[in-house]
């Protein structure tokens, strides 16, 4: 039997429920609908065709949100920032590096064009093209019967004769002091020669307080304190003279200073190096003195910048001394100790630098000869944005090593092959 429900509740709903429409129980009469005679019609309310009055419309029903489609559409804007703030960044890093490829010069890479013609090659052209006539023979011709012989120059050494051409043997300390021993008693036998032969009077006994006594045994026993006394007095005559000796074979304050500036001048002249050091972190205050102080005492020039993401070091000097230099950055120096040291003045240890000393590294990442030197003195300078330290690079001219640094990598570094070449 079919379902029947007594309750209006309980009805389907598939039911539709019967809508009760009015009956029109007259016609409308045209004046109503004529604005000329009704003052009080609202055209708006109905057309005069239609004066039936509008029905109720059906009650709405709830329209429910499917679950997790909110969820889906912050999901989706969360994707959609994510992509966005990832083409920013990209955009971002290639402008910078744009900028930084900007510092490198494209002239110091690119060869220069060759000239329409070589200067050994003029004499011989009446031209400026190797098209040109050739001069071979007449009376401006360079071709002549006779033999040229070419203008005498001097070496770039300076070598006058051939026994300066040789190089000098170095020896070591062992060597030398064998070979000043074998000089000296040469000297003494020479001179126990002379001696002998009567050429030379002979040596006065050398008196000491251990040894007076057995060699002036028949003056000891009447006055032996007269005897002491003219012992200690040849003793202070003879530590007096050696005193003097080296006193006057002693160099002064001025003359110390010439002769190690002559040292530097000559060490200079054979050529100057420069090398460039990349440190991890320049921030600890005993690094930097260690680099400045050994930088001043060694007469190298250069500069010291200590940035918040990394050090550059670079010197410029003598081969010999730019070595000893490399010893002290890539071995004496301990970078990777950066715990505080007590101060002097206090009991209490001054602040660490925050940062990590277990990754603090030195790495040598170029060097070479220049052709003079771009800086007056060393200097150590504090540059909170890399913008300061590319300015006082720039200021000598060398800005490319800050480029070189910052594309360092120590996969490739020379450092990893022979860091003290």
């Amino acid at each position: 039997m079919p379902r029947i429900s007594s309750i209006k509740a309980n009805q389907r709903k598939d039911e539709a429920p019967k809508i009760k429409r009015l009956k029109i129980e007259r016609e409308v009469p045209a004046s109503f609908t004529d604005p000329l005679q009704n003052p009080y019609l609202d055209a708006h309310l109905g057309s005069h065709l239609k004066v039936e009055p509008q029905q109720r419309r059906a009650g709405r029903q709830f329209s429910f949100v499917q679950p997790g489609r909110f969820i889906a559409q912050a999901e989706r804007l969360r994707a959609e920032a994510r992509v966005d703030q990832l083409k920013a960044e990209i955009a971002a890093r290639a402008e910078k590096a744009q900028l930084e490829t900007e510092f490198l010069d494209a002239t110091a890479i690119r060869p220069q064009t060759p000239p329409p013609i070589e200067w050994w090659d003029a004499p011989f052209l009446s031209g400026n093209t190797y098209a040109a006539e050739r001069k071979l023979t007449g009376a401006d011709s360079p071709v002549t019967i006779y033999v040229q012989h070419p203008v005498m120059i001097d070496p770039p050494a300076g070598i006058t004769n051939g026994e300066a051409a040789l190089s000098k043997l170095i020896l070591t300390q062992k060597e030398r002091k064998k070979i000043r021993r074998q000089r000296r008693m040469e000297q003494q036998r020479e001179h126990r020669d002379k001696v002998m032969l009567g050429l030379l009077p002979p040596d006065p006994p050398k008196l000491r307080m251990s040894n007076f006594m057995r060699i002036m045994a028949n003056q000891s026993v009447p006055d032996p304190t007269r005897l002491e006394a003219e012992v200690r007095k040849q003793m202070r005559a003879r530590i007096e003279k050696h005193e003097a000796e080296n006193q006057a074979s002693m160099l002064t304050k001025e003359q110390r200073a010439g002769k190690a500036r002559a040292k530097l001048q000559a060490e200079e002249a054979k050529g100057v190096v420069a090398a460039v050091f990349r440190v991890s972190n320049l921030a600890h205050p005993q690094h930097r003195y260690k680099v400045q102080v050994n930088a001043k005492e060694m007469h190298l020039a250069g500069v010291a910048l200590a940035c918040p993401r990394m050090g550059l070091v670079v010197v410029e000097g003598p081969e010999k001394l730019v070595r000893a230099y490399k010893k002290l950055m890539l071995r004496r120096i301990d970078w990777a100790d950066m715990q505080p040291r007590l101060d002097s003045g206090s009991a209490h240890a001054a602040p660490a630098p925050d940062a990590g000393g277990a990754d603090n590294e030195c790495h040598l990442i170029w060097q070479g000869e220049v052709e003079r030197r771009r800086f007056r003195s060393f200097r150590l300078r504090v540059c909170p944005a890399e913008s300061q330290a590319r300015n006082w690079l720039a200021g000598a001219g060398c800005e490319a090593y800050w480029q070189l640094a910052k594309q360092y990598d120590a996969s490739d570094s020379i450092t990893a092959l022979d860091p003290l070449v």
